[in-house]
């Protein structure tokens, strides 16, 4: 199985500047998209997964949101344990 990679924080002003240009020209759903390739802080990740139940794999999986950074701090598998 790869290894998940972090983003470096150049990565992720990158993408944040350029989620923020298409904000600002009202491309919301384009927006949203490019948001959610900067990963989810893993505290974050694991808070909702381990306080609504109902957030599941499926939820991160449906919604399109980077967990790389939450597999890099609690192992691959830590959304299906």
């Amino acid at each position: 199985m790869p290894q998940a990679r972090l983003m470096t924080l150049e990565e992720e002003a990158v993408i944040a500047l350029k989620a923020f240009e298409l904000k600002k020209q009202g491309k919301l759903e384009e927006y949203e998209r490019m948001r959610k390739q900067i990963p989810l802080q893993p505290y974050l990740a694991k808070f909702v997964k381990e306080h609504f139940e109902y957030f599941g794999k499926d939820f991160f999986e449906k919604y399109g949101w980077n967990l790389s950074a939450a597999e890099v701090e609690y192992g691959h598998d830590w959304l299906t344990k």
